[in-house]
């Protein structure tokens, strides 16, 4: 599941988000939650697969 950055207090399984935590939610709730939250934090093995796949200079 995609991880966000909650930008206000949400609740999520009986507890409180706070606003700059990282909270993991599905792409379509986060579309519904609209500005309450942003996009997280890249997982480092996606980073790493990137840098890879890019070609040298």
């Amino acid at each position: 599941m995609p991880t966000f950055i909650a930008n206000d207090y949400l609740v999520k399984d009986g507890k409180v988000v706070s606003p700059g935590h990282e909270i993991e939610i599905t792409e379509e709730q986060a579309a519904k939650l609209e500005d309450k939250v942003k996009d997280g934090p890249v997982p480092s093995s996606t980073v790493k697969k990137e840098e890879e796949s890019a070609p040298s200079k």
